[in-house]
């Protein structure tokens, strides 16, 4: 696959990714616009959607499309991957939404 960026993931969502189940990342920077293609774990998705959105609506509304069962999931990771800052309401995101292309 050319011109493919790369985006970084952990491991625990390569499953979640090639099964459909995680199909949004959201970043404290944008990867790139709806249209573009990258590449994760071997594998090439194609960005559908890319927005501005309120990290508590990610909580609320796309927390399934990021692969978790819960809003208590989705925010635990935050905080993970975010030890400084935490998860907070209000802070402004890039929803990346994507599918996989074959």
């Amino acid at each position: 696959m050319s011109e493919c960026r790369i985006i970084p993931f952990m491991e625990e969502f390569e499953e979640r990714m090639l099964s459909g189940q995680k199909t949004a990342t959201t970043r404290t920077k944008k990867y790139g616009n709806g249209g573009d293609l990258f590449c994760a774990f071997g594998h090439g998705f194609q960005l559908t959607k890319v927005n501005k959105v309120y990290l508590g609506d990610v909580c609320s509304v796309f927390y399934q499309q990021e692969g978790f069962n819960n809003q208590s999931e989705f925010r635990e990771c935050w905080n993970k991957l975010h030890p400084r800052k935490k998860y907070h309401f209000s802070t402004i995101v890039w929803l990346h939404q994507f599918k996989r292309v074959v």
